[in-house]
Formats: structure tokens, sequence, C-alpha cells
């Protein structure tokens, strides 16, 4: 590790907290569409979710492939708006669901796009994303116009093409993209080969976010998030949330802030929204995590625990903020 990092502490995030204005509607805390799940993993875009709808996003909708679309139906919350998109013969979404979700990413006014929570790695999946991503991020596209933020998770950074540790799909981009890779993801993504104990996982993640423009929150023991200029350290290690599942529902979390931070945060810290969007977000996902472990102990917590747990949280942060 390298000694240029800035530890995540309370005072810092809370300045960080979007603003609720009770005269809004629903489309001023944004619209996110989470694009996730396969036949093998049903689970992945239900926690996604969760974590969407804890943190106050005003419409959350959530594309599947029609292979688990009657599974997941019934157990996410009522709440969330769910859709169909053609699946290939292994149950993933297939290539030809791009222009489906242009139109809805367009006609549904989506602010923020979350892809690739259990989405599979089939070939034909990958081009659906890297196509999709392509389109959404061309200048000379239809959906140019729009601002759109995305936080790409699990499998969406598994399909992603590259380049010289460049992103192709991304190079049109300015800080409008989260990454959030654990170590193993961030190894494949970048063919990385030869790591051990004493790799500076800091600097290349500094080098890596600088040369996409975006965001990396690189999860493990010690989290780091980076923009390219500003690095931090998030939080001491907690093995509560070691599970399958706590990356979705942090992805969740993250996706439906970053709109929220765009519009209510006046801070006068002047990071990039994607970078709030992030540190806020690790932080809410780890506080919450050690609230549920004081309770159900690091054996017992589970992604969903996560979730309950937020709540809880950012009370306290508002709380607090409102003191100072």
């Amino acid at each position: 590790m390298c000694n240029k990092h800035k530890i995540l502490t309370t005072n810092m995030v809370s300045e960080f907290l979007p603003k609720r204005d009770d005269y809004a509607n629903k489309y001023d805390f944004g619209h996110t569409l989470i694009i996730a799940g396969s036949k093998s993993y049903t689970g992945a875009p239900v926690m996604a979710v969760l974590g969407c709808l804890s943190v106050g996003c005003g419409i959350v909708s959530l594309c599947v492939p029609e292979s688990i679309y009657a599974l997941t139906v019934p157990r996410v919350p009522p709440e969330t708006i769910v859709f169909a998109v053609a699946s290939t013969p292994n149950g993933s979404i297939a290539v030809k669901s791009v222009e489906v979700v242009i139109e809805y990413i367009i006609n549904r006014k989506v602010t923020t796009i979350c892809i690739g929570c259990g989405l599979g790695t089939e070939d034909e999946t990958k081009l659906f994303v890297n196509n999709l991503l392509n389109l959404i991020y061309n200048p000379h596209s239809k959906i140019s116009e729009k601002k759109i933020f995305t936080v790409i998770d699990a499998d969406g950074i598994n399909l992603l093409d590259i380049e010289d540790k460049q992103i192709t799909s991304l190079k049109s981009q300015h800080y409008q993209v989260i990454l959030t890779p654990h170590l193993g993801e961030y190894s494949r993504l970048v063919k990385l080969t030869s790591v051990d104990k004493n790799f500076d996982y800091c600097s290349e993640i500094l080098q890596f976010s600088k040369i996409n423009k975006l965001v990396t929150v690189l999860k493990g023991p010690i989290t780091i998030i980076s923009d390219g200029e500003h690095i931090f350290h998030a939080g001491s290690p907690n093995s509560a949330l070691a599970k399958g599942g706590s990356g979705d529902v942090l992805s969740g979390i993250i996706s439906g802030l970053v709109f929220q931070i765009e519009k209510y945060n006046n801070t006068l810290v002047k990071y990039h929204t994607v970078l709030k969007s992030a540190l806020l977000s690790v932080y809410l996902h780890s506080k919450s995590a050690s609230v549920a472990e004081k309770e159900k102990t690091k054996f017992s917590v589970l992604a969903t625990d996560i979730v309950k747990y937020i709540p809880e949280v950012i009370k306290k942060l508002f709380y607090d903020t409102v003191k100072r």
C-alpha cells in the first residue's frame, strides 16, 4: 500500500449526504435501472434492488432476462418496476435486447444504470454489455444528450472489452462511471498475473482510474476508492461482509445515491459526483454491516441484513450533521 491515501471518516461522508427536498417528486430523486440476473444467478438482482431502494432513490426499475422474470417478480419489493428482455438459450440477456433497453432509458427518464450483478459471462451477454455502454456514451448516439451515470459490478466488469487498461466502451465518458470490482475481478480485467501481498494496489488504482476517467471501488478487507486524483481507504476489515451478495447490495446503494448527490449535494468539497457517491455508499455499507454484526455476529450476518440497518446508519449520520 502507498502513503497517499486518506481515511474515510464520518465527518467526511456526512458532507456528501444529499438534502431531501420535501417539495420534490419521485423523478427529482432519480430513476435507476438495474440490469441484472441470469438463470444461474437469480438472487443478485433482488439484492441490488434492495440496496437501491434503501437510500431513497425515486424510482427503481429492474431489467432481467425473460428466463427468470416469473421467478424474480415475487421476490422484489412491490415498489420495483420489473420488465423482461430476450434471453439466450442458456438464460442470460441476449444481445438483441440493447435497443429495447435504450428505448426504456429514453422514454422512462432513467438517470442511472446499475449493470452486472449476476449477468453471467456468455459471449452474447458480453456483446450486450459492451454495445449498450458504447451507445450510452457515444457522443453521436440518440441518447448522448442525457447525462447517464453507470455503476458496473461483478459480471459486468468481467465482460468489459479493454485495451492497454482502457475500457473501450467508456472512452467518451468523463466521470460518469463507477466500477466496483473485488481483487479477483480487477486482476482479470487488467490481466494482472503476478500479485503478492506487497503489490501496490494504491498506485495501480490511481493510474487505472485516471486513464479511464472514472471512479474505482476496489473491494477487499480494506476497500480502496479512487478517481485517479484522490485515493481513500475505507473502514476496517469485517468478515461479516465476506458473504455472497454483499457486493450486489453495495452496487444498489451507489446507484441509488449518485443522482441524488448530483442534484442535492452542495458541499464545498470539489469532488466529482461519482466519487462522493462511492465514498458515502461504501461508508453506509460498512457501518450497516458493523451494526448488524453486533446483533447477529460476523458468522450470521447476511447480505440482506446490511439493507435492514442502513436506515439506522443514515439517521445517525443525518442527525450528527444537523447537530454540527
